[in-house]
C-alpha cells in the first residue's frame, strides 16, 4: 500500500503544479515549465550542499537522464497547452490515456506481470474518469480550432507513460537525488532556448510564483520516486487519475466551481480502483537502493 500513497501525493502536488497555466493565463506552457526547472534545481542544489550529499549525484546513464527530462518538459508542457487552447474536460480525457500507455510500457519494457485483477481496478479507475468527463459533457469535437491541441494533449499522455518507465528504471538503480538533480539539470537546459523564444513579458511577481513551483514538483518528484520503489509501473500507473479528483478539490477552493454529481461519483469508482489496487499483491519484487 505504500507505493499507492506515495503516488497519490505526487498526484495532489504535481495538479497544482499544472494550475499555472489557468492563474496566469497569458503565460506561456514552456515558459512556465522552463521556470519550474530552474526553481528545481536551484532547490536540488541547495539540498546537495546543505546536507553534504553532492558524492551522490554521479551516474552512468546520462542518457536516460535527458530522455526523461525530455518527456517530463514535454509532458507537462502539453498539459499547459491543451487545457489553455481547448475545453479542459476534452484536453483532460485525452490525457488520462496515459495510465494506459503505463501499463502497456510496464508490460513491454520491464515484463512487469499484470494479473487480471490489476486489470480490472485499471478499469475500474478509466470508468471512474469516464463518469467524470461524460458529466462534464464533454464531446471531442476534433475540429480545425481542436485537432492541434488534441494532438498535442495525446502526445503529452504517451510522454507521461514513457517518462514513468524511464523513472522506474532509474529510480532502482540511482539515489533519488541524483535522479532529481539530473532531470531539473536537463530540463533546464533543454527548455531554455524554447522558453526564451516564447517568453510572454509576465511581470515578476508572475515569474517568481512559477519559480516556486520547482520546490513543490521537487517534492512530488520524490514522492513518485519513493513510488515507483516500492510498486511496479504498471500499478502505479492507474493511480493517476486521481487527477480528477484533485482537479475538482483545487476547482473549488481557487476558482469556485463546484463539483457535479458525476464528479463525486466518478471521484468515488476512481477511489475505490485505487483501493483495490492496494490492496492487491504485488507483482514482482523490486530491488531497492537507498539515498532517498
Amino acid at each position: 500500500m505504500g507505493g499507492i500513497a506515495w503516488a497519490l501525493v505526487a498526484v495532489g502536488l504535481f495538479a497544482l503544479t499544472y494550475l499555472a497555466g489557468k492563474l496566469v493565463p497569458g503565460a506561456s506552457a514552456l515558459e512556465i515549465m522552463w521556470l519550474r526547472y530552474v526553481g528545481g534545481l536551484v532547490t536540488v542544489a541547495v539540498w546537495m550542499l546543505s546536507t553534504g550529499r553532492t558524492h551522490q549525484v554521479g551516474t552512468s546513464q546520462i542518457h536516460l537522464h535527458v530522455l526523461r527530462a525530455a518527456a517530463g518538459g514535454g509532458t507537462g508542457t502539453a498539459a499547459i497547452y491543451a487545457a489553455s487552447h481547448m475545453p479542459v474536460a476534452d484536453a483532460t480525457a485525452i490525457g488520462l490515456l496515459d495510465g494506459f500507455f503505463t501499463i502497456v510500457l510496464g508490460v513491454l519494457v520491464h515484463r512487469e506481470v499484470v494479473s487480471l485483477r490489476h486489470w480490472g481496478a485499471a478499469l475500474l479507475c478509466l470508468l471512474g474518469a469516464a463518469i467524470v468527463v461524460a458529466g462534464k459533457g464533454a464531446v471531442l469535437r476534433l475540429d480545425g480550432d481542436t485537432l492541434v491541441p488534441a494532438s498535442v494533449a495525446l502526445g503529452g499522455a504517451m510522454l507521461a507513460a514513457i517518462e514513468y518507465i524511464l523513472i522506474k528504471g532509474l529510480a532502482r538503480s540511482e539515489t533519488t537525488i541524483s535522479v532529481l538533480f539530473h532531470v531539473n539539470l536537463f530540463g533546464t537546459l533543454l527548455l531554455a532556448l524554447p522558453a526564451l523564444a516564447s517568453w510572454s513579458g509576465q511581470p515578476w511577481p508572475y515569474l517568481a510564483f512559477f519559480l516556486s513551483l520547482g520546490p513543490i514538483a521537487i517534492l512530488a518528484q520524490t514522492c513518485n520516486i519513493r513510488a515507483l520503489r516500492f510498486t511496479d509501473a504498471a500499478v502505479i500507473g492507474p493511480v493517476r487519475y486521481t487527477w480528477i479528483v484533485f482537479g475538482a478539490l483545487y476547482g473549488l477552493l481557487f476558482f469556485g466551481e463546484w463539483p457535479g454529481l458525476a464528479t463525486y461519483v466518478g471521484g468515488a469508482v476512481i477511489l475505490a480502483g485505487g483501493l483495490w489496487l492496494g490492496s492487491l499483491k504485488r507483482p514482482g519484487s523490486a530491488p531497492r537502493r537507498g539515498g532517498g
